[in-house]
């Protein structure tokens, strides 16, 4: 087998390469992990060294800048605003990020625990409800399915507790009788009859549901 990815890498300009490693750096962040870290080579032929943050439309129509974390800590970092247009060359020190999206590094539950966490996130929801709402799981979990399930435990009844807010959403909720969790590649959410209710959460960080998506995907099948 090799594991050589560098024939796997594509040619992206400095702006495209920024914004791909910006996106990956608001994930990543968001799990308590560090963003990537990358070499800037400027025009004027300055150098900086940081970790990219964010690129974003400046405010004086001179194109996109792209913030970079260059020290402090991070309740006081210390950032630099640099010019898009002015960046020559970027050296990012770990490639394998723009092929392979990070999957999260927390703690990896067990099949029981997570049972455990639906069964108790599951009692606020059936006082709401007037009735429970059973969530099962997938069968033939790894690992890494077990870890994108313990993200979407809470963002599911997040949302599920948010439609049953309402007299409206809680009707809606009538005509689901269970709910199925299992992962996979992507993000899926389907209707199976007789009122089930199956998601599919996607095991990569950067494709997870947050509660607005969730809750957009949950209620067009309402």
């Amino acid at each position: 087998m090799n594991d050589d990815l560098t024939g796997e890498l594509t040619a992206r300009s400095p702006r495209r390469l920024l914004e791909d490693l910006a996106q990956l750096a608001r994930v990543l962040a968001a799990n308590g992990r560090a963003r990537p870290e990358v070499e800037l080579y400027l025009a004027s032929g300055q150098l900086l060294k940081g970790r990219i943050a964010l690129v974003g439309a400046g405010d004086d129509h001179v194109g996109p800048i792209a913030v970079l974390v260059v020290g402090g800590t991070p309740r006081a970092p210390a950032v630099a605003y640099v010019r898009v247009d002015e960046i020559v060359a970027v050296v990012l020190g770990d490639a394998s990020l723009l092929l392979h999206a990070p999957v999260s590094d927390a703690p990896v539950p067990s099949r029981l625990e997570l049972q455990r966490q639906a069964a108790s996130r599951g009692e606020p929801l059936a006082a709401r409800l007037g009735r429970a709402l059973p969530v099962s799981l997938g069968s033939d979990l790894d690992d890494d399915s077990r870890r994108a399930l313990g993200s979407l435990l809470p963002v599911l009844f997040d949302v599920l507790g948010g439609i049953a807010g309402d007299d409206m959403g809680k009707l809606a909720l009538a005509a689901i009788a269970a709910v199925e969790i299992a992962a996979g590649p992507t993000g899926e959410v389907w209707k199976e009859a007789p009122g089930k209710l199956v998601l599919r959460a996607p095991k990569l960080l950067t494709e997870a549901f947050t509660v607005a998506s969730l809750r957009a995907a949950i209620e067009k099948l309402l």
